[in-house]
C-alpha cells in the first residue's frame, strides 16, 4: 500500500505536467532547444513537487491559443533576463510561507546572500556575465543538492564552478587565475573527493560560500580551514608566528599550504634546502634551526613508527600474538599525528615532547615484536631438540627390542 501511494504521488505531478498546454506546444515544436527544455524539466525537482512551466513563467496552461496562454494579463512573464533571474527565483525561494509547503528545511535567504556576494555585487553594478542562479543550478534540470546528478552535488561542484572559473576568456576581464580547478583536482582535498569519494572533503563552496560567495584574500577565508583542522588553527594562534602574520595579513594556512593546490604535508615542508620556511626566512636564521629541529623529531618518530610496524608484521607472520605490541604501536601512531599537529606551535620543544612519547611507544612495540620472534626461534630449536631426542629414544628401543627377540 505504501509503495502504491508513493507511486501515485510521483505519477500525479507527471500527469498534470503532461496536460499543460505549455508542455504540449513546446514538446511539439520544431525547435530542438524547446524540446530539450521539456525533456530536462521532466526530471526537475519542481516538476516532482507539482509545479509546472506557468508556476515560474506565468500564463494560462489551460489555453491552447498562444495569445491567451501567453497573455501578460494572465501573468505571463516569459523568459527572464539574466539581471532578473535572482529576483525571478526569489519570488518563491525568498518566501518562507510558500516554501514551507514544499520543503520547510530549505533556507529562504539565498537571494539575500546572493546580493551580498561578489557575483551579486557585480550583477548589481551592471555586469551581465557574472553567475546567477541558473548558471549553477541549471534552468530546467534542477535537482536537490544531495542528488548525485545535481550540478551542486558535492562531487560535481568543482566542475560547476570550473565552467566559469576555468574559462580563461571569461575570466580575463576580472584578472582572476583560471587554474583553480586543475589545482584542486590534484590536491589532497580533490583526490579525497573525486578519487576516494569522500563527500566530507571540502569543495569550492566550503571555503568560499555558495550563495554569498566571497573571493580569496579576506580574513574570514583564512579561518575556514580551522573549521576542520581545529587543533592546527588553535596551535597556530598561540604560536610566535601568529602576531607577525596578522600584521602582514598573511593567510593563516594558505601561506604555507597554498589555497587550491594543497598537498599532503610531509617533513619536506620544513627542509632547510627547499622547504616552505625559506620563502620568508634565511637558511642560517634561528627560525630555520627551529624548523630543522622539528623536522628531525618528526622523522625520528615516523621512522620508529614504521620500524615497529615492520617488526610486528614479521612476528605476526610467524603466528605470534602481537595484541599488546599493536596497542603500543597504536599509541605511537597517535603521538606521531599529534606531533605533526603540534608543528603549528612552531616550538621545537613542544613537538619533541609529543614525538618522544611516540618514539618510546614505538620502540617498546618493536622490542616486543623482536622478543616474540626470538621466542618463536627458541621454541623451534627446543622442538627440534625434543624431536631428535625422541627419535633417538625410539631408535634405541627398537634396537633393544630386536636384540631381545634375537636372544643375543
Amino acid at each position: 500500500m505504501k509503495r502504491l501511494l508513493m507511486a501515485l504521488l510521483i505519477a500525479w505531478p507527471a500527469a498534470a505536467f503532461a496536460q499543460s498546454q505549455c508542455v504540449k506546444c513546446h514538446a511539439a515544436s520544431d525547435d530542438a532547444k524547446q524540446k530539450a527544455i521539456v525533456k530536462s524539466f521532466a526530471s526537475d525537482i519542481h516538476r516532482e513537487k507539482g509545479l509546472s512551466c506557468h508556476s515560474c513563467h506565468g500564463g494560462d496552461p489551460a489555453k491552447s491559443d498562444m495569445g491567451e496562454a501567453m497573455n501578460p494579463e494572465a501573468g505571463f512573464t516569459g523568459v527572464p533576463s539574466r539581471a532578473d533571474i535572482p529576483k525571478f527565483c526569489g519570488k518563491c525561494h525568498s518566501q518562507p510561507s510558500f516554501m514551507k509547503k514544499y520543503n520547510p528545511s530549505l533556507p529562504v535567504d539565498q537571494e539575500l546572500k546572493y546580493s551580498t556576494s561578489v557575483h551579486g555585487q557585480k550583477r548589481k553594478a551592471g555586469d551581465d556575465k557574472v553567475a546567477v542562479c541558473s548558471d549553477c543550478h541549471t534552468a530546467h534540470a534542477i535537482r536537490p543538492a544531495k542528488d548525485p546528478v545535481s550540478s551542486v552535488y558535492a562531487k560535481n561542484i568543482p566542475q560547476t564552478c570550473g565552467r566559469c572559473h576555468a574559462d580563461a576568456k571569461l575570466m580575463a576581464p576580472y584578472k582572476i587565475p583560471t587554474d583553480q580547478l586543475a589545482k584542486y583536482t590534484r590536491s589532497v582535498h580533490g583526490k579525497a573527493l573525486l578519487e576516494k569519494g569522500d563527500s566530507a572533503a571540502p569543495v569550492c563552496n566550503t571555503c568560499h560560500g555558495n550563495h554569498g560567495a566571497v573571493p580569496p584574500g579576506v580574513a574570514d577565508i583564512s579561518q575556514v580551514c580551522g573549521m576542520c583542522h581545529v587543533n592546527n588553527a588553535e596551535f597556530f594562534k598561540s604560536s610566535p608566528m601568529a602576531e607577525p602574520w596578522a600584521k602582514r595579513k598573511f593567510h593563516l594556512c594558505a601561506t604555507c599550504h597554498t589555497a587550491h593546490d594543497i598537498q599532503h604535508p610531509t617533513t619536506q615542508l620544513l627542509s632547510s634546502e627547499n622547504g616552505v620556511c625559506l620563502k620568508c626566512h634565511r637558511p642560517e636564521s634561528k627560525q630555520l634551526q627551529v624548523a630543522t629541529g622539528i623536522k628531525s623529531e618528526l622523522e625520528l618518530v615516523e621512522s620508529s613508527y614504521a620500524g615497529a610496524e615492520k617488526a610486528i608484521l614479521a612476528a605476526e607472520e610467524k603466528g605470534m600474538d602481537m595484541a599488546e605490541a599493536r596497542d603500543l604501536w597504536g599509541a605511537a601512531r597517535m603521538s606521531m599525528y599529534q606531533a605533526r599537529t603540534t608543528v603549528h606551535t612552531f616550538r621545537a620543544q613542544d613537538v619533541a615532547k609529543i614525538a618522544d612519547q611516540g618514539i618510546a611507544s614505538a620502540r617498546k612495540a618493536a622490542q616486543a615484536a623482536l622478543d616474540a620472534v626470538t621466542d618463536f626461534r627458541n621454541r623451534r630449536v627446543g622442538l627440534g631438540v625434543a624431536t631428535l631426542f625422541i627419535s633417538l629414544l625410539v631408535l634405541a628401543l627398537y634396537l633393544k627390542m630386536r636384540d631381545i627377540e634375537s636372544g643375543s
